[in-house]
This record gives C-alpha cells, sequence and structure tokens, in this order.
C-alpha cells in the first residue's frame, strides 16, 4: 500500500513541477514589448535667492555627479537640458552632449524624446515648475510644483510600445 501511495504522490509531483514549468515559460509567440525609460530630474542645489541664472552649489555639483553615477549603466539615447546653468551642469558628468529644449514647451520635448529608438534611455533636467508639467506629458501623474529646496527628486517614467505603464518616484 505503501508503494502504491508514494507512486501516487510520485506522480503527482512530477504532473505538478511540469505544469509549473509550463506555466513559468512565456509563449514563444509573444515576444517582449519594447520598453522606454526617461529619467526625469530637477537640476541638482542651487543657491537661496540666488538670481535668474545661478551656478550649483559643492551640493549641486556633487548630486550632479551622483546622478552620472547613478545613470552610468543605463543606455541612454538622449539627454535633454534647459538654456541655463544649473541645468547644463546637472548633465555635465555624462559622456553625451545634452540637447536644449524650451523649457516651457513639454509637447515638443515629449515629441523629440520619442524619436529615439525603444529600449533606449532619455535623461531630462528640468526646474521645479516644469517638471510636473513633463511627468504628466509623458502619461505619469498630476504633481504639485516642487519645493524650491528639493533638489533631489527623480522621476523614472516607463512605456512600453508608445504607452505610459509607470512612474517611479526615486530621490538620489
Amino acid at each position: 500500500m505503501q508503494s502504491r501511495s508514494a507512486a501516487v504522490i510520485s506522480l503527482l509531483a512530477v504532473a505538478l513541477f511540469t505544469g509549473l514549468i509550463a506555466w513559468a515559460t512565456p509563449p514563444l509567440e509573444n515576444p517582449p514589448s519594447d520598453t522606454r525609460v526617461v529619467f526625469l530630474v530637477r537640476h541638482a542645489d542651487t543657491p537661496p535667492d540666488s538670481g535668474k541664472d545661478p551656478d550649483l552649489t559643492a551640493l549641486g555639483h556633487t548630486r550632479a555627479a551622483r546622478l552620472a553615477e547613478m545613470l552610468s549603466a543605463e543606455p541612454l539615447a538622449a539627454i535633454y537640458v534647459t538654456a541655463t546653468k544649473r541645468s547644463h551642469q546637472t548633465a555635465a558628468g555624462f559622456a553625451i552632449d545634452p540637447t536644449e529644449y524650451p523649457a516651457l514647451n513639454a509637447g515638443a520635448l515629449i515629441h523629440d524624446i520619442r524619436t529615439h529608438p525603444m529600449n533606449s534611455a532619455v535623461l531630462v533636467v528640468a526646474h521645479s515648475n516644469t517638471a510636473p508639467m513633463i511627468l504628466t506629458a509623458l502619461g505619469g501623474p498630476t504633481i504639485a510644483d516642487l519645493p524650491h529646496d528639493a533638489f533631489d527628486r527623480m522621476y523614472a517614467v516607463v512605456s512600453q510600445d508608445g504607452e505610459f505603464v509607470r512612474a517611479i518616484e526615486m530621490r538620489y
């Protein structure tokens, strides 16, 4: 009787194992979709009340270097910055020459981003009042303007087959 029970249990285990393998293996007729990630950051730290086009502070340069290190393994196809020193300085640690975009024209920026190949990434350096607009234009959630002392926000906006999938908020 024990050998019959053991045989049934063994048979059930093989069937379960085979079913798990079939369940965990994706069907070949559905290849993975193309994705794109847009990393959206506010420029790094600037002094408070420092005028219209300030340089980064020492902490800002450290933060910009951290950003470049964090994204060093990403397949960046492009970097977009505004025509400000702080935006250019935030992107200075990357090997790619940045492209300037008009700060208040999210539509033109999104159009340019979509010209880059799928399965690549793009970095956008924005400002406290433009990052929310760009995030929404990418399909992400609506957020308030960033606080003037918040320089550590990064959003990874993921799209698949050209459609928004999700936005992940991080700190750097």
